[in-house]
């Protein structure tokens, strides 16, 4: 969520200083990391809107850039605090699946 909120501010900047389309990739990249929390929320069980929010407001006030949703209990807690790590694999391929489907999304707003 961290990267989210970076890319979001990025994109609104880029939007500000050229009001042509050179911010829509970072903004398109931006809603496909917003996917990666919600579809761990929906697999907790918890409610995604609230869980979503929470998170989003927290990393935007720069409280903690640690904060996330814990798989087992659907809290939004401290990842860090919680010794809660994520494989650098599995990053990667977060970032690629991200990247792969902001990639996607024009082809598929012209259709």
């Amino acid at each position: 969520m961290e990267l989210l909120c970076s890319v979001s501010r990025l994109s609104s900047i880029i939007r500000q200083m050229d009001a042509h389309f050179g911010w829509w990739p970072y903004e398109a990249a931006a809603i496909a990391f917003e996917a990666i929390p919600r579809t761990l929320a929906q697999n907790c069980g918890v409610n995604v809107i609230r869980a979503i929010t929470s998170l989003q407001r927290k990393h935007a006030n720069g409280e903690n850039p640690w904060i996330g949703i814990d798989g087992n209990t659907g809290e939004v807690t401290d990842m860090k605090g919680n010794m809660i790590w994520d494989a650098y694999n599995v990053k990667a391929q977060t970032f690629k699946t991200a990247i792969e489907a902001a990639c996607m999304l024009p082809g598929l707003m012209i259709l």
